[in-house]
């Protein structure tokens, strides 16, 4: 695996953050550090930029970058190969556009991020740009991001003997031209990871083992750039796919139920959670996700969505109704991740309340009745209360607080994969 970056010189030029260095242009204000009400979670948003919306074209090397202020178009970059993936850098700096296949993956620098000087903040808002560097491996897969910091994970390849990696990244890396921290595994596996701190859980697979799905789960701890095995969990986590993390707990998917893990300090434990009856093998969980503002993660299946409670080892169906639970639908969280936002087969954006037991809040109607292998885009906004929903050559925009559609624009060429980009609200005061 290697890392293409730039010549020394032009390092030196990113370093000083790349003004004066190419011809993009770049701007820079000056603003005042918010001040954050801890009784109104969302009144710092107003202050923020709309953001910017990355959008790869289908099949195509290209990405399309769009000012979300009034919904132009800002900019078209040319990736090397089209973008079978594309996720927003931890900080939403970077668009990370994966080439599965290909075995690559390209960093779009969105042109919006923020630094904290002094006693206030230097806002840039730059031409988007794609940065030189790159990574390279076989079969980038899983893209992990928690906090600050992201889990890269190439799956490598049985049939020419090539190995799984793992890469630690953060936009602060990618600015530099380079990764936190990487582990080169003994075998091929299709993996993941969850960031805790100094440790990372990530998987493991026996070499003999049949397939391409670990099913084990080890920590591992950072040392400087790169990390140490420090444990192997005694139970086993057969055929693993799908992990989330919340404050206390950390799950991975098995076939056999959910394994569950708890942190006090450096000392980790497991116990597994088994399936209910009523969750057949074919449908079991693959995919888990959650909220740091719920005890409980979510189990999705292709016939129902599962609440995991952690904390009294049971899974139960999330209540919805016949017809929808037959559905497979799409799904995002908003900015502060209180709502799973679920965008049903009639075309209704469902909103469900993380803090309160994952109770249905509003359901907010966006498109027609969709046709079941109709499968649109939700992206949230990390600084507004607003979702972009693209559905064929539109993009339809979604007022979550009003509960209700404030605008859609049109596109000239078919999406494939998006991230939105810009400064998060979280992002204006955590530093």
């Amino acid at each position: 695996m290697k890392i293409n970056s730039l010549s020394n010189i032009v390092l030196v030029c990113a370093a000083s953050l790349l003004v004066g260095c190419n011809t993009s242009e770049t701007n820079i204000t000056e603003k005042e550090p918010t001040v954050v009400d801890d009784d109104d979670d969302h009144g710092h948003d107003e202050e923020l930029g709309k953001g910017r919306l990355a959008i790869a074209e289908l099949d195509q090397p290209v990405m399309r970058i769009y000012d979300l202020e009034d919904n132009s178009l800002l900019e078209t970059v040319n990736l090397t190969n089209p973008a079978s993936a594309v996720y927003a850098s931890p900080e939403n700096r970077y668009a990370v556009a994966i080439q599965k296949e290909q075995g690559a993956v390209e960093f779009v620098d969105g042109g919006l991020w923020q630094e904290l000087h002094g006693d206030h903040y230097d806002q840039h808002n730059d031409a988007p740009i794609l940065s030189s560097f790159t990574i390279q491996g076989v079969k980038p897969a899983h893209f992990v991001p928690r906090e600050e910091q992201a889990a890269l994970f190439f799956d490598g390849n049985a049939e020419t003997a090539e190995n799984a990696s793992l890469y630690l990244l953060s936009d602060e890396s990618i600015a530099a031209e380079k990764m936190i921290a990487h582990h080169d595994f003994t075998t091929n596996m299709h993996g993941t990871a969850e960031i805790r701190g100094e440790f990372v859980l990530t998987t493991l697979r026996e070499p003999d083992a049949e397939g391409t799905l670990p099913g084990q789960v080890a920590v591992f701890e950072l040392h400087d750039d790169h990390f140490h095995q420090e444990q192997v969990f005694d139970l086993a986590c057969p055929e693993l796919h799908g992990s989330f993390q919340n404050e206390d707990h950390i799950m991975f998917a098995c076939e056999d139920g959910i394994l569950s893990i708890e942190q006090q300090g450096s000392t980790f434990t497991a116990n597994k959670i088994a399936y209910p009856v009523d969750v057949p093998e074919s449908d079991r969980i693959y995919t888990v996700k959650g909220s740091e503002h719920s005890t409980t993660m979510l189990g999705l299946t292709p016939r129902g969505i599962f609440v995991i409670d952690p904390v009294t080892s049971t899974i139960s169906h999330l209540e919805r109704s016949a017809e929808e639970n037959a559905y497979f639908p799409r799904y995002a969280f908003d900015a502060h991740h209180e709502h799973l936002l679920l965008l049903d087969k009639n075309g209704a954006l469902n909103v469900y309340s993380a803090e309160h037991d994952w109770e249905l809040e509003k359901t907010i109607p966006v498109l027609e009745s969709l046709a079941d292998d109709v499968r649109p885009l939700i992206i949230a906004s990390k600084a507004h209360e607003l979702v972009y929903i693209i559905n064929s050559q539109e993009v339809t925009t979604v007022d979550l607080h009003e509960g209700e559609v404030v605008g859609h624009f049109d596109l000239d060429f078919t999406p494939g994969k998006a991230a939105w980009l810009g400064v998060g609200a979280e992002e204006e005061h955590e530093h």
